[in-house]
């Protein structure tokens, strides 16, 4: 659809409609734009003149959502008007003043040509609204720049000339969004087109504060991140606000080191002001600068939040009790456990197992062991998931039942600061290993048990020394298939506790040493009313190659990645990612279990021939 000259026109030669009928077109493209810009700024009365701007863009889609990109975007695009209105101006101006050499005739051509670029211009700025009307939500908010950066590309320079100061008109957007959440952890975005969204919402309260500080409100919204910014630097760009405003927010008020440092936040300020104003963007100029702000502000976090002390006695307390690294502690939580388990045997009732209940069992289980006078132990508790609650049967979780029949969990009520480093995914993860090593430690237990039992009997047993060989075997039976399997069990055991679970704490918790030993030394003597990480510090790419030949974790993301990375380790060295191991070690401390329950039913040197076939049957 265009203006066109009618048909039947009289007195107009062919090439003289031609000429007309460019700038009808023009006409055409002009209007079409200017009630794009009135639908914008709320003129509805305008929008009934003309109905959309193509036969596929429905009445509904043409009716935006309001935000700022598209408020930058209308008004540089109302800048690319003014340009053209000025030109009809002065072709207007020329007509009536009759300024020509030819009598004061003006030739079309001559009008034409005044408007050689915008033949370019307009019906290309007429396709880009034609685009966005369609697609409404897909180029809302910072969606925006994705379209208007692919229409960029161009071998037309005046063409790219104008799509270049559109898009930094809406740059300038972003980076106002940017920059209020880089310094100030402000989310100043009340039509939610920035990429970083705040999730805090009343109908998901619950889940809200299931999850920690760090975790609960600020989060990443993929869908929003412009293809020209890389995923690296807009989580990047999530993490700096994020510890801003968390440490804000979770700080007492008024207490001292609650906020960033002036000086830094205005560094930061000044370094992101300079990229705004730049009138091409630079994707290799955004990421150098998120990153220096981001290494501050890490650094910043790791000295005066979350230092390494905090994070080595969190790791330490998992280490005692969620890996079982306190020998009593375990031995003495598998006993309280087989004294429940015995008990509700013998009741001919059945007994409901209460989190209350197990949470008593814990603080018993405490009693004479190091865990007793450990206040870190105080976060700990048992609980037993609801149905609606409990995942799907993954090899991560598939122990989780294997103590009491139901599925039980082992969790630790994080507190503020650690719940910025241990994420819910963390404690997770923790609860799976937690039940892994139970089970293999209560079976190592019974299978302990049952050698002091066999001992017992056989020092108080009425024993004919002359039997046959048949029989000697048969005794010797119970003896052959305890001693392999709690080789495999030992061995087991061993191998996970020293050279899976040992091995890589001791490796994660010297990096996190080594980094607070050298952050120490950086730390200025006075008051941090001072930046604590200078500039000369934050570009000194020597320093910083020193740093990571020692292979130290720099700051509070590192810390949190190894960490991450140590879990991942964990996991597969405990076979939990494997669901054919999972299941093989489950199904061969089943098989152990009932052994145990075997020999220490029964008196083993009572030859019984249904006791020998079990107990071969299950040895096979």
């Amino acid at each position: 659809t265009t203006f066109k000259i009618p048909p039947d026109f009289p007195f107009l030669h062919e090439a003289e409609k031609t000429s007309l009928e460019r700038l009808a077109a023009l006409g055409f493209y002009y209007r079409c734009i200017v009630l794009f810009l009135d639908r914008q700024r709320g003129r509805k009365d305008c929008s009934t003149e003309l109905k959309p701007v193509a036969s596929d863009v429905t009445e509904e889609n043409t009716i935006l959502h309001h935000g700022s990109y598209i408020h930058a975007f209308c008004n540089a695009l109302n800048e690319v008007l003014v340009d053209f209105q000025k030109t009809v101006i002065e072709c207007e101006i020329r007509i009536l003043n009759k300024e020509d050499n030819m009598g004061g005739i003006i030739p079309v051509s001559q009008i034409v040509s005044a408007f050689g670029d915008y033949y370019i211009i307009l019906p290309h700025l007429y396709q880009l609204i034609i685009e966005i009307e369609k697609n409404p939500l897909n180029y809302f908010g910072s969606r925006i720049l994705n379209l208007i950066t692919d229409r960029c590309n161009t071998g037309v320079p005046e063409l790219r000339t104008i799509m270049l100061k559109i898009l930094q008109a809406c740059h300038e957007v972003m980076y106002k969004h940017i920059t209020s959440w880089m310094v100030y952890g402000h989310l100043q975005d009340p039509f939610s087109e920035f990429f970083v969204k705040d999730e805090t919402s009343k109908t998901h309260i619950k889940e809200h504060f299931n999850q920690s500080k760090w975790h609960r409100r600020f989060v990443l919204d993929e869908s929003f991140v412009p293809n020209h910014i890389p995923p690296d630097v807009a989580k990047s760009i999530l993490f700096v606000g994020k510890a801003i405003a968390t440490v804000r927010n979770a700080a007492r008020p008024h207490e001292k080191n609650s906020t960033l440092p002036h000086s830094l936040s205005s560094l930061h300020l000044q370094h992101l002001l300079q990229l705004s104003s730049r009138p091409i963007f630079r994707q290799i100029e955004l990421e150098n600068i998120v990153t220096i702000i981001r290494d501050n502000v890490a650094q910043w976090l790791w000295q005066v939040v979350l230092t390494g002390d905090k994070v080595v006695e969190c790791l330490e307390a998992f280490r005692n009790y969620f890996l079982l690294g306190q020998s009593d502690f375990s031995l003495s939580l598998v006993e309280q456990f087989e004294k429940l388990t015995a008990s509700r045997s013998m009741s001919s009732r059945i007994l409901t197992i209460k989190e209350q209940e197990l949470n008593s069992l814990l603080v018993r289980t405490s009693v004479g062991t190091s865990a007793e006078n450990d206040p870190s132990f105080e976060n700990f508790r048992f609980k037993l998931p609801v149905v609606s609650e409990q995942k799907t049967s993954t090899p991560n979780n598939m122990f989780d039942n294997v103590i009491l029949g139901v599925p039980l969990r082992l969790e630790y009520d994080i507190g503020w600061p650690l719940d910025l480093f241990v994420t819910a995914e963390d404690l997770d993860k923790y609860g799976n290993i937690f039940s892994f090593l139970l089970s293999l430690r209560r079976t190592q237990f019974r299978l302990q048990r049952v050698w002091t039992h066999l001992a017992m009997a056989k020092k108080f047993g009425s024993v004919d020394n002359k039997l046959s060989d048949d029989k000697n075997y048969r005794m010797l039976m119970p003896w052959k298939v305890r001693a392999a399997m709690m080789f495999f069990v030992d061995c087991l055991w061993g191998h996970i506790q020293m050279d899976i679970i040992e091995s890589n704490f001791r490796t994660l918790v010297n990096r996190i040493n080594i980094s607070s030993t050298h952050y120490r030394r950086q730390r200025p003597t006075v008051a941090l009313d001072q930046s604590a990480v200078s500039e000369k510090r934050t570009i000194n790419n020597d320093e910083r190659m020193h740093i990571n030949e020692l292979e130290t974790l720099r700051d509070f993301e590192d810390i949190r990645i190894g960490h991450s990375t140590y879990l991942g380790d964990l996991l597969r060295g405990c076979f939990l990612e494997s669901r054919v191991c999972s299941e093989t070690i489950k199904t061969s401390l089943s098989i152990c279990d009932q052994v145990c329950g075997l020999l220490e039913r029964w008196n083993v040197y009572v030859i019984d021939d249904e006791k020998f076939s079990q107990i071969a049957r299950l040895d096979n």
